[in-house]
């Protein structure tokens, strides 16, 4: 990477404040046929801002930059970073990195740019993540699946829970409470919403017992007119007579498939 000129410069940008990114730049500077080797360690950025990490080389030098270096040695926070390059009108994004605590991006002598994680290993290039839209949408096949999304395509379930007949959740995802609504009766309130009412529920109960008799025998349901986008009631009864009555079963097993908001 070459300055040239009397307004070219490198910067960094960060996007947060509270933060301690460790910056360490080396380069070579040509004037007149003199060669002279220069960088060192610049003070920690702590803010949100925009910080020269190569000053302007000066009318008829070039500086040769050889090395970047920008460190998160935040505990927690993280950061973006962002390399760019300027000659006072113009200005040019060179490299983007969200760097976790810990994490690097590095620019070695050959140009070639390398993220690091917390214990000094390189991210393999994965390619694109996919979007929200794309997740939902369910058809590429050029791009990459990240946890936070996979609970946006349409196979994968929005919500799920294991629950007592008590109200209370044994195992759960995306379920912000579980309601004793009444005998047989139980809401489930899901954290991420539906886009609407038009999702899929599939509902199971486990029996009181393990032997089959009439008085053991449970069939539940999701309760008539109580789906909403982001609760659903379920119900469950015997078959002991012609008029079922409203049981408790021994634990519920719901879950929910569709479009999140």
């Amino acid at each position: 990477m070459i300055l040239d000129g009397a307004n070219d410069k490198l910067q960094l940008v960060t996007d947060v404040g509270t933060i301690d990114v460790e910056v360490q730049v080396s380069w070579v500077e040509n004037n007149a046929g003199v060669m002279t080797p220069g960088g060192d360690p610049m003070a920690s950025i702590t803010s949100a801002t925009t910080t020269d990490i190569v000053a302007v080389p000066g009318v008829s030098k070039q500086r040769a930059v050889t090395f970047i270096s920008a460190r998160n040695n935040h505990a927690s926070t993280t950061v973006i970073v962002t390399v760019q390059e300027t000659d006072g009108t113009n200005t040019v994004t060179l490299m983007k990195a969200t760097l976790l605590a810990g994490e690097a991006l590095v620019m070695d002598e050959v140009g070639c740019w390398t993220h690091y994680d917390v214990n000094g290993g390189p991210y393999p290039a994965l390619g694109n993540i996919a979007s929200q839209a794309e997740m939902e949408a369910g058809t590429s096949n050029t791009v990459v699946v990240t946890p936070g999304r996979l609970g946006f395509h349409p196979a994968a379930a929005k919500f799920w829970c294991n629950a007592s007949i008590a109200g209370t959740a044994t195992a759960s995802y995306n379920v912000t409470s579980i309601g004793d609504t009444g005998t047989g009766i139980m809401t489930v309130t899901i954290a991420t919403d539906f886009s609407s009412a038009s999702y899929c529920v599939l509902v199971a109960v486990e029996a009181p017992a393990t032997t089959w008799a009439v008085a053991n025998t449970r069939e539940c349901h999701i309760r008539n007119a109580t789906i909403a986008a982001g609760t659903v009631a379920v119900d469950c009864i015997d078959n002991t007579a012609t008029t079922s009555l409203i049981k408790d079963p021994q634990t519920w097993h719901v879950v929910g498939y569709g479009d999140q908001a």
